[in-house]
């Protein structure tokens, strides 16, 4: 494959409630019908839904036959959470939530896919899928140590949300989900037992390839474990890395 292309096509706003909430829900796009087979794509964080990974991953897989919703774990939609609000254990109970409410929908096949943190969401979760693949997934481990100080990833927290000052800048998240990640250590454990199909696609040129791979010897059968040497934690190297993360994530699903 050489080109990206795809139709276009209508695309809706679903919504999942929030239990013991105060009327918070959750945002999905869904491309295609809940009548087939369904990819749920969790974007990382900070992230959106409509990043360029998950935005062309949706066209590219219901262009080969499957139903995409893309998450969005805070929004500005009415009653939606703020990034603030959120740590990794709010990310897991409204996952848990929407594969929940996806299945008493009676949606045939459920697949996940999550990039960076929304993998480490996946992992954590007990929501019953029919697959996942995890792009570069976030490990405990790698927040052992603390960005502060580290010329490459110097960070500062400025009333409660944590940013990095070098380079282009980025939001890490809110100081509360920051020391919640500290306490994680070492999270390989959770590949074990998942009772469906798991793949794991590290990024060569990241800093969790070696982490990845903790996580598929944890794993249990059937599972598949692959590197793309010349990709960085997003993937967005160029149109061979895009293209060969989707390929990789397209031969799962249609495996299972």
């Amino acid at each position: 494959m050489n080109r990206l292309c795809y139709q276009d096509h209508d695309e809706e706003n679903i919504y999942f409630n929030l239990p013991h909430t105060s009327g918070l829900r959750i945002r999905g796009i869904l491309r295609g019908g809940l009548d087939k087979p369904l990819v749920v794509i969790m974007h990382g964080r900070p992230g959106s839904g409509n990043e360029l990974l998950p935005y062309l991953a949706a066209r590219f897989l219901f262009e080969n036959g499957y139903s995409c919703l893309r998450l969005f774990m805070y929004d500005f939609e009415p009653n939606t959470r703020d990034l603030l609000d959120c740590t990794l254990d709010t990310h897991v109970d409204d996952f848990d939530t929407v594969i929940s409410e996806l299945r008493k929908r009676k949606v045939p096949k459920i697949f996940a896919v999550g990039h960076s943190y929304g993998g480490i969401t996946i992992l954590k979760s007990h929501a019953k899928l029919d697959g996942a693949i995890l792009w570069d997934p976030t490990h405990g481990l790698v927040f052992r140590e603390s960005h502060d100080g580290n010329k490459k990833y110097p960070e500062k927290t400025i009333e409660n949300i944590v940013i990095g000052t070098a380079g282009p800048g980025y939001i890490n998240g809110s100081l509360a989900a920051i020391k919640l990640d500290k306490k994680l250590n070492d999270t390989t454990s959770w590949a074990a037992g998942k009772g469906y199909p798991l793949k794991i696609i590290a990024a060569g040129m990241g800093i969790m390839a070696h982490l990845g791979k903790k996580y598929f010897e944890a794993a249990d059968d059937p599972k598949e474990y692959v590197v793309i040497d010349e990709a960085h934690h997003q993937f967005e190297d160029s149109d061979s890395v895009v293209f060969r993360l989707f390929e990789e994530t397209l031969d799962w699903i249609g495996k299972y």
